[in-house]
């Protein structure tokens, strides 16, 4: 009786018109339109909720608890960062196994949000379209129809079955032990195929189409790519040595390339490319990684723990680049930032070099297209730039210096 009587409440037209916060939710709710939301803060499910046939303004992240079903049918969401909030920040997550199910819904971000959605459990969707959003399945049984997203990843002994999707990256993230083949995995073209992907998940995908395949390897895995028209991979490494991650279509089949070079660093993992093109790596480095990085196309970069990443004549998009923990990066004689690709590629709306914890980040000779933020007591140092940081930013302790001066925060 309580939730039927919160549905009539909120489904009266004389109230539809104005923006109001979104009611206080709790198992059996239903919140309906139609109207026009916002909620500030965490949105927290638990229990069996459902948005429809509304537009709710999100400002902070979505939390569902395990066990609890969210059902948004007709809902437009509107997504927004608070200022200074790292990427993805107003995402979803699932506590636990839970069960998504969406209907002819929209999801579309404000300014630099990126929204990424983390499932666990049962996920159903029949018509929702995301713009410069994330879908991460970990251990998830879905039924997918018309998805459009930036990014869907199926992982973790995900299995899933799909029609008419419209992706830019299919990605997958390996166990720390897969040996993994992938070949003529279609771009730009609709197509049919049962894939068999990392960490044991599967996907069996009807007439969808996609962009570019991205590759997560873990541990000690290996993977075998072969026939590939368009490839971003990612590695993980807690290892030392050199890398060149080099962009272009590389290897053949009676001479595959073999990244990284087994004569150059002591990483246990290996990806061997058969007239496979690769757009750009992805490089997560942690643990006591020390690593040069050099003559590479690299989209995501970042340094944990105690890691230690120098980069020299590279290309680095900052899609994501962040020192953390007690890390430490060098840059020299590269290009920082790709701004200049946001039309083209919106989620590099957000490139940005972002420093935190103890970190320290250091660049000579760098040709910046984004901005600085540091925090904590981070320490960021710049010399010789051949174009400055499109802005910076500090807080906290953290210290951001130019050519011995000390940088004052730009808006």
């Amino acid at each position: 009786m309580r939730s039927a009587a919160f549905f009539l409440l909120l489904s009266l037209p004389e109230i539809a018109g104005a923006q109001r916060p979104l009611p206080a939710l709790y198992d059996g709710a239903i919140i309906a339109g139609p109207g026009e939301f916002r909620q500030d803060g965490a949105l927290v499910v638990q229990g069996a909720v459902t948005l429809k046939n509304l537009t709710l303004d999100l400002h902070g992240p979505i939390r569902v608890a395990r066990g609890a079903t969210l059902e948004l049918d007709d809902a437009q969401l509107r997504v927004a960062d608070p200022k200074g909030a790292p990427n993805g920040f107003s995402g979803l997550k699932c506590d636990g196994p839970a069960h998504l199910i969406i209907r002819n819904s929209s999801m579309e971000p404000v300014g630099p949000a990126h929204p990424m959605w983390v499932i666990e459990g049962d996920l159903d969707v029949d018509g929702f379209t995301t713009v410069n959003s994330e879908f991460h399945l970990k251990n998830v049984r879905a039924q997918l129809d018309r998805l459009r997203i930036f990014e869907l990843e199926i992982s973790d002994k995900s299995q899933v079955t799909a029609r008419n999707l419209d992706l830019v990256f299919l990605s997958t993230h390996s166990s720390d032990d897969d040996r993994l083949r992938f070949a003529d995995i279609p771009v730009d073209r609709s197509f049919s195929r049962t894939l068999e992907l990392g960490s044991g998940a599967m996907a069996k995908l009807l007439d969808s189409r996609i962009q570019m395949f991205l590759l997560y390897l873990h541990g000690h895995s290996q993977a075998r790519l072969a026939h590939m028209d368009r490839v971003q991979l990612a590695l993980f490494p807690d290892c030392d040595g050199t890398l060149r991650l080099p962009s272009g279509r590389l290897g053949l089949a009676a001479a595959p390339e073999i990244i990284p070079d087994p004569k150059a660093s002591n990483c246990p993992f290996h990806f061997s490319l058969d007239d496979v093109n690769v757009d750009t790596w992805d490089v997560y480095a942690a643990g006591h990684a020390k690593l040069t990085i050099e003559d590479s196309k690299i989209d995501e970069l970042v340094a944990a723990d105690h890691a230690d990443v120098t980069v020299r004549n590279s290309n680095v998009y900052a899609d994501w680049l962040a020192v953390a923990g007690d890390a430490s990066m060098f840059v020299e004689d590269s290009t920082v930032g790709a701004l200049r690709l946001a039309k083209q590629r919106p989620d590099l709306a957000t490139s940005q070099v972002r420093v935190s914890g103890r970190g320290h980040a250091e660049f000579s000779r760098v040709r910046f297209d984004c901005g600085i933020v540091a925090d904590d007591d981070a320490v960021v140092s710049a010399h010789g730039a051949a174009s400055p940081p499109k802005y910076q930013r500090r807080s906290s302790h953290a210290a951001i210096g130019n050519d011995g001066a000390a940088i004052t925060d730009s808006p």
